[in-house]
């Protein structure tokens, strides 16, 4: 059984090109995620970045670099992109899906997801109740391909049932579809009522859309290295913002775009199912 994290990344952000570059403290926001994935290679994690074709030359040269693990797809259809990125795995392997825009996914919590999977059987999976931008996905890679198939119906008079959203966020077919699928969130804290749990993440944002994300995540990463902790994790994080709530106060007003939203450079382009 093999995991392989896949971290979706691109240069073409609408609202804030080419962040994945930019640093918090002395690392590119890339940089960090691969730091933080070479806690869990131990547990046989490889690391691939899955790239937009069109920035292919620049992210290439950059990845390269920094000796990190690359392959590249389609710009705007990101499951097509996965599924290439996992073409090597068999259908019983996981994938672990991140993104680019979040610095600090919770690898504490990872950890025992990924162990726990290595027993247990489930197609998708995903550390819940975390802050945001510090969550992770496991996909059982034969459920991943299986979403690309219902986009090629057999009969040519039945529509797809795979929208753009679904091909741009990858896993929101499978939370939509929960009767398809053996779906677990993986708690941080099954004490907590999930009400509560729900409660002491509130306000907490940690994922990178515009300048104001950046400028939290570089307050409270220089926070946790000069603590010396900077593989923090979410309880870290909670329990900062209960101590510091103005820590966190400058990109309250960020809006999150919604799991059904669709950059809007795809209208343009012809729909094609993922392969």
């Amino acid at each position: 059984m093999r995991f392989r994290a896949i971290i979706q990344a691109r240069l073409m952000s609408s609202r804030l090109p080419k962040k994945v570059l930019e640093p918090i403290g002395t690392k590119s926001i890339l940089e960090h995620i691969a730091s933080r994935l070479d806690a869990v290679a131990p547990l046989g994690v490889e690391t691939l970045f899955a790239i937009a074709e069109g920035d292919a030359p620049e992210l290439k040269e950059y990845l390269t670099e920094k000796k990190l693990a690359w392959t590249a797809g389609s710009d705007f259809n990101v499951l097509e992109r996965f599924i290439k990125a996992a073409n090597d795995l068999n259908d019983t392997d996981f994938v672990i899906r991140l993104t680019g825009d979040n610095p600090f996914p919770d690898i504490s919590q990872l950890a025992k997801l990924i162990t726990y999977l290595k027993n247990n059987s489930h197609d998708y999976a995903y550390t819940a109740e975390l802050p945001l931008g510090m969550g992770s996905e496991v996909i059982r890679v034969n459920a991943l391909r299986s979403i690309a198939l219902r986009s090629k119906m057999l009969d040519v008079s039945e529509e797809s049932p795979i929208r753009a959203h679904h091909q741009e966020h990858v896993t929101i077919f499978i939370r939509e579809n929960p009767h398809l699928y053996d779906i677990l969130p993986f708690r941080l804290d099954p004490a907590f009522s999930e009400e509560g749990a729900k409660t002491r993440v509130k306000g907490i944002r940690l994922t990178i859309d515009e300048q104001a994300d950046l400028q939290v995540c570089r307050k409270v990463f220089s926070h946790f290295e000069k603590l010396g902790q900077p593989h923090f994790g979410a309880l870290e994080i909670i329990q900062t913002a209960k101590n510091f709530p103005e820590m966190f106060q400058e990109n309250l007003q960020v809006v999150q775009k919604s799991a059904q939203s669709v950059d809007h450079r795809t209208l343009t382009l012809p729909t094609q199912p993922a392969s």
